[in-house]
């Protein structure tokens, strides 16, 4: 039977519903395929599903790659079939090239790529999950039975304190403390040294489940395949943001081998102080016993800690302080909607800290590449709590106001060409590779959203630092919570190139780079 080529066109949803977000492609060109095989993961305004193949055949070539926002309508692949059914999706002429949704052409077969040497095949342990064993007199090696929740699959600390906790051992005696390595040279004059991070979570745990009581036409499963989200911690009534800060700053000045006595500044980014006047960085400023040093808040979102860095990093270069402290701390739980399909199931509470100096070696800190875009303004907003409306009008009917509201397919779509675009421009500008890059450390948007950013960019991900499973999306204390908890299991190597990036409302982007 006689084969020929078909433009197999993107689904349409609907007249409501122009373009798709493509999540992930499933299938390489080459392969062969039968009809019904899932090819690709797409997301439109009102839904996930996996794109099948209308026919049996030979997949020829892509005409997107992941994270790609693609028309209606529009050629999403080309195929070779012998079905005669799909004669109507007949390439117009031999040889002709078909319409292309981007500038990029049919992609060709090509090899699998290597895995990468950082993430080698087999259950791998966190430096830290194997020191907790190891403490606890545990051989890691006969461990079977033992969750991984780790990045790339491996057993981190928090696994092995869960496991510890539902079978307790007596430890033995601590081991000396290893002797401190010399620091290296500083990489580049325009580079800062983080000297110490840190993190803090709240107690309280808050379940998806518990979440869903509000929502019986929705499952577990289904809102952790949206959002990658199987719980997040709330702070507690008498809980303020500030003190949650004050517990990941002491991890960091620990870490760092400094006083508070010793710090210029502190920047703190939040979009949730704890009173609009003054700002948060003065009430930590006191609490710490600094009570002397420049300090102010920033808002950028969920940006804002990247943001923060580089202001951070600004100030040390230019001579304005020495040692800066930026920290941040959010309690999104007092202003998430718990009736919102939207963001209930999004938002956590959290907070981080990073300590940068103006020492040589150490973590080198670059310049972060920050930029916007207000046209999508209303993509995430509170309405509520500043000038134009300070406080709910007494008969409640601007309650939803004084909550986070969120247009999902709208930052979706934004969030996945910016977190893309700013790896690669930070790659572009440091000569990296994607094998390069050691670690990916994210805002922790949402894994679908880090999933399709690793197919775009090409980095594997394995390589990419998640802790949305536990503490949800913490808005700007995300990516300094995510470097916190990665550091605090050890698994960064000496050089390690790690990348930052991230997303947050206004809208605002952020990336760059960490030499560890």
């Amino acid at each position: 039977m006689e084969s020929f080529l078909i433009d197999v066109p993107v689904p349409s949803m609907g007249v409501t519903v122009n373009e798709l977000t493509i999540i992930d492609l499933k299938v390489t060109p080459g392969a062969l395929v039968a009809k019904g095989d899932k090819l690709a993961e797409l997301e439109s305004d009102k839904s996930v599903f996996e794109f099948e193949a209308p026919c049996a055949g030979t997949l020829v070539g892509w005409q997107c790659r992941a994270g790609d926002i693609v028309p209606s309508g529009s050629v999403l692949l080309r195929m070779e079939t012998t079905d005669a059914s799909q004669r109507h999706l007949l390439v117009p002429a031999a040889g002709a090239s078909p319409v292309v949704v981007s500038p990029r052409p049919v992609v060709p077969a090509a090899a699998p790529a290597p895995v990468p040497a950082a993430v080698p095949a087999g259950p791998l342990w966190t430096p830290r999950a194997t020191k907790l064993a190891q403490e606890a007199g545990l051989d890691p090696a006969t461990l079977k039975a033992i969750a991984a929740t780790g990045p790339g699959g491996r057993v981190s600390g928090d696994d092995v304190t869960r496991y510890l906790e539902q079978h307790p051992v007596v430890p033995p005696a601590q081991p000396a403390p290893a002797v401190a390595q010399p620091v290296p040279p500083a990489t580049a004059d325009e580079t800062v040294c983080i000297a110490g991070v840190g993190f803090a979570v709240p107690k309280n745990v808050m379940p998806t489940s518990e979440i869903l009581k509000e929502f019986p036409d929705r499952t577990e499963a289904e809102m952790i395949k949206l959002t990658g989200i199987r719980e997040r911690r709330y702070a507690g009534e008498n809980e303020s943001a500030t003190d949650l800060a004050e517990i990941a700053v002491q991890h960091a000045l620990k870490q760092a081998g400094i006083t508070p006595a010793e710090l210029d500044g502190i920047i703190m980014a939040t979009l949730i102080p704890d009173q609009p006047v003054p700002s948060m960085a003065s009430r930590l400023a006191r609490q710490l016993g600094a009570p002397h040093v420049l300090a102010f808040d920033l808002n950028a979102a969920c940006a804002g800690w990247l943001y923060a860095l580089e202001v951070g990093r600004a100030f040390i270069r230019s001579g304005t302080a020495r040692k800066m402290l930026v920290v941040t701390a959010e309690l999104l739980s007092r202003i998430t909607n718990p009736k919102d399909k939207e963001t209930a199931f999004l938002f956590g509470d959290g907070s981080g800290a990073a300590v940068l100096t103006n020492a040589p070696g150490g973590h080198r800190l670059h310049r972060m590449s920050l930029s916007g875009d207000a046209n999508a303004y209303e993509a995430i907003q509170r309405l509520g709590g500043g000038a134009l409306r300070p406080v709910p009008n007494p008969s409640g009917s601007d309650r939803d106001h004084f909550f986070l509201q969120m247009d999902g397919g709208a930052v979706f779509k934004a969030a996945v060409k910016a977190f893309a675009d700013k790896i690669e421009v930070t790659m572009k500008q440091h000569g990296l590779t994607p094998d390069q890059v050691a670690w990916v450390v994210p805002h922790q948007a949402n894994e679908r959203i880090l999933k399709a950013v690793s197919k775009r960019v090409g980095i594997p991900y394995e390589k990419f630092v998640v802790t949305i499973a536990k503490y949800g999306n913490t808005s700007a204390a995300s990516v300094s919570m995510a470097l916190g908890w990665a550091a605090e299991e050890g698994i960064f190597h000496d050089d390690d190139r790690i990348i930052f990036c991230s997303v947050g409302a206004g809208l605002t982007f952020a990336g760059g780079l960490l030499v560890w």
